[in-house]
């Protein structure tokens, strides 16, 4: 063989070598030394590492029980706790106590001489009653809920504009319905008025009172008999039962 063909088969073999060890030395560091980042470059920090401690603060509390605490602590009454006891409802005088005769679900009548429909059917999610008796004379609260305040605003207009078509629908002589009186209360809103007529030749008197606070109205009744209703500015047992009223909404 001559000396020319030993050299090319020479530098054959060297050029295979060279392109073999190349990939192979390619996979053994990939494989055995994975890459890590310069001496240079700082680590980022963990999140126990960033976090700030102060030993003197408190934790403070998470949303989820922040918002429990305050759904918890704006939540209302019942709308059985809002009614007025038989004690707490006012007394047309001195001598006439009231007694508790009934306490539940509303029925489907009108509340009050110039109510045309129940509350039920204006609006109200529920609502409760609560009646009382003293001799002849009688009284009467509601409470009911609804779906937002300004359905609850809504359902107290329409009880004030049965009020302004009230004396055509009263049996009656000598029908006078008054006019809507406001009644400062702590929150919310409140009025009342006064209907008076006479059956049988005898005087009858009845008031409703309406308190409205968010969600929640209260609608009161009183009606007993008799010749006058006459009680000093801000006495009137209505205008007192309003305002326990309100006072107990929530």
């Amino acid at each position: 063989m001559s000396s020319t063909r030993i050299r090319v088969a020479t530098s054959v073999v060297a050029a295979s070598a060279l392109i073999l060890a190349g990939p192979l030395a390619g996979c053994s560091i990939s494989r055995d030394e994975p890459n890590k980042p310069a001496a240079a470059e700082s680590p980022e920090p963990t999140a126990t590492e960033s976090a700030s401690t102060d030993p003197t603060q408190s934790p403070s509390a998470s949303p989820s029980a922040t918002a429990s605490a305050s759904s918890s602590a704006s939540i209302a009454p019942s709308p059985e706790a809002a009614l007025l006891t038989a004690a707490e409802m006012p007394q047309l005088n001195s001598t006439s106590a009231w007694t508790e005769r009934r306490t539940g679900p509303v029925s489907g009548q009108p509340f009050g001489l110039c109510q045309k429909f129940d509350l039920l059917s204006i609006g109200a999610l529920d609502a409760v009653e609560r009646t009382f008796t003293h001799d002849t004379d009688t009284a009467g609260q509601q409470v009911a809920d609804f779906p937002d305040a300004q359905n609850a605003v809504r359902a107290s207009k329409v009880v004030e504009a049965w009020q302004r078509d009230c004396a055509k629908r009263i049996r009656g002589n000598d029908v006078r319905v008054r006019a809507v009186n406001d009644v400062p209360v702590t929150t919310g809103k409140g009025w009342w008025y006064l209907v008076s007529f006479e059956s049988r030749d005898e005087g009858h008197f009845h008031s409703l009172g309406v308190a409205l606070s968010g969600t929640r109205m209260t609608l009161i009744r009183m009606d007993h008999d008799g010749q006058d209703h006459n009680y000093p500015p801000g006495k009137d047992p209505m205008q007192l039962a309003v305002k326990a009223a309100a006072a107990k909404l929530g």
